[in-house]
């Protein structure tokens, strides 16, 4: 024998010589190059077949060691010089079919031993442990960017409104101008609210009197505060719509620009501690006194909110 794989080999016995022409697929498809072990392995395995159960529990341990738990068969096949099996054993042999194949070997020459392998698999069991945490952290990606998309459009849409919001609190500050004096008739009519013991309100000239120091207003401000005040014999409650179409004649007031109005004339009494608020009920917006203060106007029997 040659070191290179020959084209032909022949087996001589008490018979004679007979010579085999090697099949050159299966001559590729062998589990070694080297002639004289093809050679050992043809004598070896022709006397004593190799057993699919013993060789199968074998290749079962190479597979588990490798991390892969899958059912695995083999079939073991003696082939004759025609080509057609001499002898065949097989375990596991009700899912060894095309559809499982695996592998196919040879070993030996010319009248050579078939192996083929199986496994039982499906796309459930070769999926890796890390197939399903790339997938898991692919998941918590998308649903990351998700609601950042969400967040940061809700934000964008935000942003025309409180632009609007400011631009109004500018337009509603009133500018400082030269101060011009003005000599007032003194038979012109003042108004002026009493709102409490500590305060008066004197409307014309947005002015809110705290123990004896004023307090310059703004004209809006100013104008709502009165709006209430004369609501007296209607508990000081104005409706939303009465509110616009006071403080907005050219109709441009909206419920938003309101509520600011509203709000601010809050936070003055607030600021002042005058022991005043402002509820809201259904569509309309109430004056609320302080207790003590209400309980002091009922008392003495006078008009709070008299126009002097």
């Amino acid at each position: 024998m040659s070191a290179e794989i020959p084209d032909s080999v022949y087996f001589e016995d008490e018979t004679g010589k007979r010579w085999y022409r090697l099949d050159p697929k299966k001559n590729r498809m062998n589990i070694t190059n080297n002639s004289t072990l093809r050679a050992l392995h043809s004598f070896a395995f022709g006397k004593k077949e190799l057993l699919a159960d013993s060789l199968n529990a074998v290749w079962n341990e190479q597979l588990r060691k490798s991390n892969i738990f899958l059912e695995s068969a083999l079939c073991v096949s003696l082939i004759n010089i025609d080509g057609s099996i001499k002898s065949q054993n097989t375990c596991w042999n009700e899912w060894c079919n095309s559809s499982n194949l695996v592998f196919t070997s040879y070993i030996g020459y010319a009248c050579e031993i078939e192996i083929i392998g199986y496994l039982c698999y499906s796309v459930w069991s070769i999926m890796y442990k890390e197939i399903f945490l790339y997938l898991l952290l692919y998941i918590v990606l998308v649903y990351g960017f998700y609601k950042s998309f969400i967040v940061l459009r809700r934000k964008l849409y935000s942003l025309p409104n409180k632009e609007i919001i400011e631009i109004e609190v500018i337009k509603e500050v009133p500018v400082e101008v030269p101060v011009i004096k003005v000599v007032q008739n003194i038979d012109a009519t003042i108004h002026s609210y009493k709102l409490n013991e500590r305060s008066i309100f004197y409307s014309e000239r947005n002015i809110l009197v705290v123990d004896g120091v004023e307090k310059k207003i703004q004209p809006q401000t100013c104008r709502i505060l009165e709006l209430f005040l004369e609501e007296k014999d209607h508990k000081y409650m104005l409706e939303y719509s009465v509110i616009m179409d006071k403080l907005w004649p050219d109709g441009s007031g909206n419920t938003l620009r309101m509520h600011k109005a509203v709000d601010r004339l809050r936070a003055l009494f607030k600021e002042n501690d005058l022991s005043i608020n402002i509820q809201r009920k259904n569509s309309a917006y109430q004056l609320i006194f302080g207790e003590n203060l209400f309980e002091q106007a009922n008392n003495k029997n006078v008009d709070e909110m008299e126009i002097i």
